[in-house]
């Protein structure tokens, strides 16, 4: 099992220490996904949903966890972001089903709360 909260946390704390390191990399790189996260034709839930799928497919934990996390957060439905790991899965195969049914599972149930 693994502890979503946590990870998410972990990545926080780490994105913090590399803004302190890399001032002029970090922050800018930050700058870019805000701007790339902001609602425009697509809604945060959408692009939430497409982060899902990619984080998945790219088997990245810290990523899955966050991006679940943040789609919880933009109104996202476990059914909604079940059928965005369903549609990952047909592009990844068995390492993203895994990924799915462990850590994205784990995130759900912690999420969702």
């Amino acid at each position: 099992m693994t502890n979503p909260r946590k990870m998410v946390q972990n990545f926080k704390n780490g994105m913090g220490i590399l803004s302190g390191a890399m001032p002029e990399t970090i922050p800018a790189l930050g700058a870019f996904i805000n701007t790339a996260q902001k609602e425009g034709v697509l809604t945060c839930r959408e692009k939430e949903l497409v982060a899902i799928g990619v984080a998945l497919y790219t088997r990245c934990p810290e990523c899955i966890a966050v991006h679940c996390q943040k789609a919880f957060e933009a109104g996202c439905t476990r059914a909604e972001i079940l059928e965005a790991a369903g549609m990952a899965i047909v592009f990844g195969g068995g390492p993203v089903l895994a990924s799915s049914a462990t850590l994205l599972l784990d995130c759900l149930n912690e999420f969702e709360k």
